[in-house]
């Protein structure tokens, strides 16, 4: 049975962090009490001990602008903020707030920490906030391919929603989605072309962002695109998970634009996982994590969070809800045979060292994802993981 070290010793997970600059902190579902409190903790001993300076996390990068402002002193409440400058509603719970107050008190009392999104814009459901930034941007320094973004806006309007709760149906029903994605790959190929010219003399973190803007929009209209190909089951045994390349990108960005800043990501382990992942029986994909560890190597520090029994939460179509969908708790099912829950069934809360199990012939081949067990082999996918003993879903 492997050794598990107590949560509370944080110099245990600091010296398997080691020398690693991205650090990816996970949880099994979304909105896990337990999880968000834990996430809080390990990114203050981050921050305060180690020197990380900073956060991204996924949510929509168009979005993050908001945040990263809140938390360097721009008025606002901490619930406004958490609601607007976060997608799919992953900044509503008491845990997110606690940790945004943190950021900014730590901000405030001299610390120099900055807050990205990761992820596509508008919870996976629209394109204008990432392509509203991107015209901002060539109204002074290109207005000549206004025309470009005007085209791609009026393109993709028709399948604009709040989240990806409803955006899937209006791009079923849309007949010109091929329009929309030229046009998107039009403006894209534009600034990827013209970033010599454009930079000369001007902010080149500027065009950074705006092309990354413009690839968050063409980025979004392909995973709808891979979405339907799921619901209607024409996935390829190999598909694209275009969130989790353009979540890889953002990170990249971030390096880019904060080349001496070691970077905490927080992220589903489904998106942050070191090997490719399977969650649709016979259908392959890349996430996020498969991507930075393939580029950085061990600078990636992949940290999962699961937990044994308890409560999780699932998401149901709800039109007069915000996002167009609404949360529901429910109970999880019995650990299954040869996940990793299964394995440590039964022990107090606790961190593995994953490592040494990579050569264990019956090392676990499963973790929890939501109310599910996907397959994986867990020492290979991560490389530590956070255990408790039960899950229990958010305050709101």
């Amino acid at each position: 049975m492997p050794r598990l070290s107590s949560l509370d010793r944080l110099s245990d997970l600091a010296e398997l962090i080691g020398d690693a600059t991205i650090v990816a902190i996970g949880e099994n579902n979304h909105h896990i009490r337990e999880f968000g409190a834990y996430r809080d903790q390990v990114l203050r001993l981050l921050v305060t001990e180690l020197g990380f300076r900073a956060l991204a996390f996924e949510s929509g990068f168009a979005e993050g602008r908001l945040v990263d402002a809140w938390i360097h002193g721009a008025p606002g409440e901490v619930a406004e903020i958490a609601r607007d400058g976060f997608t799919f509603s992953l900044g509503d719970s008491a845990e997110m707030h606690t940790m945004l107050t943190w950021m900014r008190e730590h901000n405030a009392a001299g610390g120099d920490l900055r807050y990205a999104g990761l992820d596509v814009p508008s919870s996976a459901g629209s394109p204008m906030p990432a392509l509203r930034a991107v015209r901002q941007y060539l109204l002074d320094a290109d207005p000549g391919a206004l025309s470009l973004v005007d085209t791609a806006i009026t393109a993709t309007e028709p399948y604009a929603a709040v989240s990806s709760a409803l955006a899937p149906a209006l791009y079923q029903r849309y007949e010109q989605r091929d329009r929309a994605t030229a046009a998107l790959a039009v403006l894209v190929a534009h600034l990827e072309s013209t970033g010599p010219v454009v930079r000369r003399g001007g902010d080149s973190r500027a065009h950074a962002v705006a092309l990354h803007h413009a690839r968050g929009a063409l980025r979004l209209d392909t995973y709808l695109r891979e979405v339907l190909d799921a619901m209607n089951g024409v996935a390829t045994p190999v598909q694209g998970a275009s969130r989790d390349a353009y979540m890889a990108q953002s990170v990249r960005l971030a390096r880019e634009v904060w080349p001496d800043r070691k970077i905490v990501l927080m992220l589903h382990n489904g998106h942050l996982q070191r090997t490719p992942s399977s969650l649709i029986p016979g259908v392959t994909s890349a996430p996020a994590g498969a991507h930075l560890a393939a580029e950085f190597g061990d600078e990636y520090f992949a940290l999962a969070l699961t937990g044994g029994t308890g409560h999780t939460t699932g998401l149901r179509p709800e039109s007069g809800a915000r996002l167009g969908f609404e949360l529901y708790e429910q109970e999880l099912g019995e650990p299954e045979p040869g996940s990793i829950e299964e394995m440590l069934a039964g022990r107090e809360p606790g961190l593995l060292d994953l490592k040494p199990l990579r050569t264990d012939p019956e090392r676990p081949h499963g973790i929890r994802h939501a109310h599910l067990t996907v397959q994986a082999d867990i020492a290979s996918a991560f490389d530590a993981l956070a255990y408790f003993p039960r899950q229990s879903v958010c305050r709101f």
